[in-house]
This record gives C-alpha cells, structure tokens and sequence, in this order.
C-alpha cells in the first residue's frame, strides 16, 4: 500500500469531526443502558436492551462500544462521537485497500474519499447510535479485506481463513447487516478467480465454506438467544413496486443530496437549474464507468445490491432522508463505480456534494444544540420542582428538514441515571402518531394544560420551560372500576379475553373495566402518555341497555376492525387513534409496553360527543385525577395471540 493512503482516513475524519455534538433520540436509551456492566454483558446472551419483544436484536458489540464510551470519558457527548469518526476513518482506509485489489491506487483512493464524503452518512456518523451502520462496516470491510488478502497470500500454501472468519464473527456481533458476509464474499472470491463461470463459482463456494459455517451457527445461536429470528417486527418486502420505487429513490437521494437538504440561496439561478447541474456528474460518471470497465461495475453493481438486501424493506419509506443511514455499507460499491469514470468527474461530484456536506454538518450542529439546550433545561428545572412525573410539550421529534433526528424516542432516560441522580418520570406531550386525523389533546389553541399529576410544561420560543396552564373548565367525570388509581392491564388479567370474549358479547356481558357513575356520554376520549408522545382515542360508551351510567369494557376498547380481526370479533368498535378510522389502540401500544421504562401509562379519561360535520371529538366532562393503565412486557405476544398470529 502507498504511504499516502494514510491520508484517506485523515480526511475521511476532518470531513465529519464532531462539532459541538449532543445525544438524540435513543441515544439516551443506549447509554442510560450501558451504564451498568452487567446489563452490558447480559446482551451477549440475550436481546439487544434486554427488550421483550418488537425489535428483539442481537447486538452486543454495540452496547459494548457504548459502555467503553463511558469508562473514557463518562456521559460527555464528543466521546462517542469520536468513536463514530474514527470507524468512519478505518472504514475509508480499509474500502481504499479493498478497490485497489480490483483498480489502480489513484482510482482506489479516489472512490474512498468520494465515499467518505457523501452526506447520506450523516445518520450513520453524526448520530451516536448511528454507530450500528458505522461501527458495523468496520468490521465488514475488514473481514472482506483479510479474505481477498488471505486468498492472495495463500496461494502457494493455502488460504488463511480465520483472520477473516474472526472479523466477520465481530461484524455479526454488532448488526444483522453482516449476515450478507458470506453471500458477498462467494461473489467478490468469483470475481477474483479465473475460469470459466461454472468454475470460478464452484471455487469461490469451496473457499467460503467457513463463512457459511458460520453464519448458520450465527442463526442458531440467535434463535436461541432471541426464541425467535427477531429482527424488526414487520417487512414490507412483498411490496414490491414500491420497493422498486424506493430504490431509485435512494440512489437519486445519494447520488444528489441537493433532493433532500436544500438547494443554497441563489438569486437568478432556479432550484431546479442546481439538481440539474449536481445531477449531471453523477449520470455521466456512473455511463462512463460502464463503457469503459463494464465487468467491474457489473461486479460492483452486484455487490451493491447483495450488501443492500437486508435493508430492502426500509425502501418503502424512502422519503425520509434519516433512512439513508441503512444505506451505509452499499455505498461503499456505489463510489467505486462512479471512481471508475475518472479524475475529472471525481471532482465534480465532490464539488457538487460539498455545499449538501456543509448544509448537512450544519444543520445538525443546530439540532444538537437546541438537544443540549432542552436537556439542561429539563435538568434545571427537575432539580427545583416537587417530585413527581413530568409532562413536557415543545420537544421535537426530528429538525425542520427531516435530516437530524432530535428527542424522538425514548425520552423517558433523559432525567435518569446516568443523566441524573434522582429519576424523574418524563412524558412528552405531543402524539406519538402524526398520521392525518389522528386525534390530538390540547386547549382551545392546541397548547398542553396542566394535568392532575405532577406538574405539566412546554418549551417556549427561548428555549425556557414554562408552565402550562389550567384546562379550560369542564364537569368532573367521576370514574369507578380501579384499584387506587391503577386499572390492572397486565397479560394474566387480558388472557381470558381471548377466551371468553365471543360468548360473553352473544350474552350481552361485559368484560372489565371503568364505569362513569351519573354521566353517560356518547364517546369517551381515552388519553394514555407515553414516554414518547401520548395515545388520544376515542371509543364508544360500552353501557349495556337500561345502564344510567358510562362504561368503558376493555375487551370492546381493544377491540378490532373489520380488515384486522381482533379477539374474534371482526366487527367489534375498537377505540380509534384517527378519525373517521384509523389505527386501533391495541395495536399502537405494542411498542411503548416494550420499550418503556414503565409499561404503566398515565390515562386522562373525557367524556363528550362527535361531531360528525367535523370529526371531532367534543368535551363534556374531565376526570380530575389520572388514572395508569398497569401492562407488562408480554403484551405485544398478547396481541398476536389476540388475533389468532
């Protein structure tokens, strides 16, 4: 290797060095978990988090890397940060040494730094827990690197195999990207053989045997561990159109960041004008790469689409630029294709990429401060008020452009340890589920109010918590049924719904549940808090005939519709998150019962009318006092059993 390959990693880490960085989002789950060792070593034996179910993975290398941030430099952000740098550094040097294998040094050095500077790594670099794309590849590049070295070297006495199988066993250990490992070495060993096709396959296939060994140990290994495959709970890869779609989508969004984070000012010259002339180097690169070395980027153009395949089913959601961060490792193939087109167009990509770089590092900077900005303000304020859980409105899910991700997820960590001494229970206020019609909580202008439970705030225009407001008046509603403010959800007490269910509704029995003694509404709004945005639903009086008194039957409140059989009953009025329909509770509680500190969720029960012209709930009457719908970590199995999955 030429000395000055050691410069690639050099400006692969100047391009993204941490500027004033900050946590987002589930950040705060990651380190508030490796936090404590034993949690740390219990993940590598047992789902990622020690979750329950939902997103069961396996990845102990990454919780890992987040306990060595803390035993460096405890909870100070730039630390894990760095960490993520630097694996981009070792990534850009190792894909350099993998092209030239296949190229010359200028070209091999030239697509590492193209690739180093894209701005679709923003997700993978800039966001600590983006570490699972950029820590991962490390180890993938690696391992691809010792198995085209070794089988070089081995070639008067043998193959050596273990380096590689080590680092692929490191890359397994971090994300279920690596598992396309075996597949992509078979297809690079082919490529690097002579023969005919039959051949060089059956040859590749003999070389990577151990690889394929391993990975089936791997699954195993996972099945045991996890009880199941795991992985993310659902995959869109029977969608196949829009999956085609999403793909071309993401090559354009990778090839011209100008899409997705703005065009700079300009005064004659159009917005349109700028994609154009950022789109034209990569279109001539990736036709003049093709003329002149066809089997190469065929070649690349393969391996592309193998390193791709375990994140095909994010293509459905294309449109959201933080996904690009899947797009990590594949795009490693996609800068050596377009290196192949020469010095000149490697210039003009970088140039037409260096204004969506510089955009994209800044507008991140942004979100990172006003993170630090609203977590020291939280902290502030946790320390002078009385205990009890926190309500806040103002924290955004994600910046204006959709490019950073900001306090989405998981902010019930951010007043724990490690952050803080003393927990806090925190809420945000705010929908967990932005769909159209979904139902929202709030006053006359959509500002929170205070709540019947510790205190209730939202983050003015300064960037200073200040408190909410009383809540406009309305009669109390009374409510009966629980067990000194819990209403007991958990899986023993829901399982002989499954059972009972049918025949209890051809009785005309109710199940459990709440009753509104004196007040019977047509609907009740249910609102339940969770950690990351609350659950607003709006379900039927459940009185049974002649009753003077409101009822709210759980069995009905998670019932199902008619696409989505639920405990039986086809037909059954589920309660509603989205009006005139949308998605039912049931199925929206799946998430935060296995994610969240406490499955114990706050409920703010209302009791009113539709109105139909504008579908919109109507409030008559407020309970004053919350309630807290007790679930446990088995409710999501609940739920598929529930609907007979």
């Amino acid at each position: 290797m030429p000395w000055w390959f050691w410069l690639i990693p050099v400006v692969a880490t100047a391009l993204w060095w941490p500027i004033g960085p900050y946590y987002a989002s589930d950040d705060f789950l990651a380190v508030a978990y490796a936090s404590d060792a034993d949690r740390v070593l219990s993940d590598f034996v047992g789902p990622q988090y020690s979750a329950t179910d939902v997103w069961l993975f396996y990845r102990p290398l990454i919780t890992a890397s987040f306990w060595l941030d803390q035993v460096v430099g405890g909870v100070w952000p730039p630390v894990g940060h760095i960490s993520n740098v630097l694996a981009h550094g070792a990534s850009a040097l190792l894909a350099a040494r993998i092209f030239r294998r296949f190229t010359g040094d200028a070209t091999a050095a030239a697509a590492a730094c193209l690739w180093a500077a894209m701005p679709s790594h923003v997700g993978s670099i800039a966001w600590l827990v983006g570490r699972v794309d950029s820590h991962t590849t490390v180890w993938c590049l690696l391992a691809i690197w010792l198995w085209l070295r070794g089988n070089e070297t081995g070639r008067d006495g043998g193959s050596r195999r273990w380096p590689a199988v080590l680092a692929t066993t490191a890359a397994l250990m971090s994300k279920e990207l690596a598992m396309v490992l075996p597949p992509l070495l078979t297809w690079l060993s082919t490529l690097a053989t002579e023969g005919r096709p039959g051949d060089r396959l059956r040859a590749a296939v003999h070389r990577t045997w151990p690889l394929w060994l391993l990975l089936g140990g791997y699954l195993s290994w996972r099945l045991l561990v996890l009880g199941r495959f795991g992985g993310y709970d659902a995959s869109n890869y029977t969608r196949v159109g829009e999956t085609l779609a999403g793909l071309g989508h993401v090559l354009l969004d990778i090839l011209v960041p100008l899409r997705w984070i703005g065009t700079p000012p300009a005064g004659l010259v159009s917005a349109d004008v700028f994609l154009w002339a950022a789109g034209l180097p990569a279109g001539i690169a990736l036709l003049l790469a093709l003329w002149r070395r066809p089997r190469v980027v065929g070649g690349a153009a393969v391996a592309f689409l193998i390193a791709l395949a375990p994140m095909a089913s994010f293509l459905c959601a294309a449109h959201n630029p933080h996904n690009l961060r899947y797009y990590y490792l594949p795009s490693v193939a996609l800068a050596a294709m377009l290196a192949l087109a020469g010095r000149w167009l490697v210039l003009a990509l970088a140039l037409a990429w260096l204004w969506p770089l510089l955009a994209v590092r800044s507008t991140q900077h942004e979100a990172d401060r006003a993170d630090a900005a609203m977590h020291s303000e939280l902290l502030a304020t946790a320390d002078r008020i009385p205990p009890g859980p926190m309500f806040v409105a103002g924290m955004p899910h994600a910046n204006a452009l959709g490019t950073a991700v900001q306090l989405h997820f998981a902010v019930d960590r951010m007043l724990r340890p490690p952050f803080r001494e003393t927990p806090v229970a925190l809420y945000a206020w705010r929908p967990l589920l932005t769909a159209s019609g979904a139902l929202r909580l709030g006053g006359p202008d959509g500002d929170p109010f205070a709540l019947p439970l510790g205190t209730t705030w939202a983050f003015a225009a300064d960037g200073s918590l200040r408190p909410a407001p009383p809540p406009p008046e309305l009669p109390e509603l009374p409510v009966a049924g629980d067990d000194d403010g819990v209403l007991d959800l958990s899986t023993a007490r829901l399982l002989p719904l499954i059972d009972d269910h049918a025949g209890r509704c051809r009785r005309g029995e109710p199940s459990f549940g709440l009753t509104t003694p004196g007040v019977h509404p047509m609907v009740f709004r249910l609102t339940l808090f969770t950690a990351s945005g609350y659950l607003s639903c709006v379900c039927a009086n459940h009185a049974l005939p002649g009753e003077a008194d409101g009822r709210i039957d759980i069995a009905r409140l998670f019932g199902g519709d008619p696409a989505r059989p639920f405990l039986g009953q086809p037909h059954t009025p589920a309660a509603q998150l989205a009006l005139p329909t949308g998605l039912d509770l049931g199925s929206a509680l799946v998430v935060p019962t296995t994610i969240d500190v406490d499955p114990a969720f706050p409920v703010l029960i209302e009791a009113g009318r539709l109105d139909l012209a504008a579908m919109a709930f109507v409030p008559t009457h407020r309970a004053r006092r919350l309630l807290r719908f007790r679930f446990d970590r088995s409710y999501p199995a609940w739920v598929r059993r529930a609907r007979g999955e």
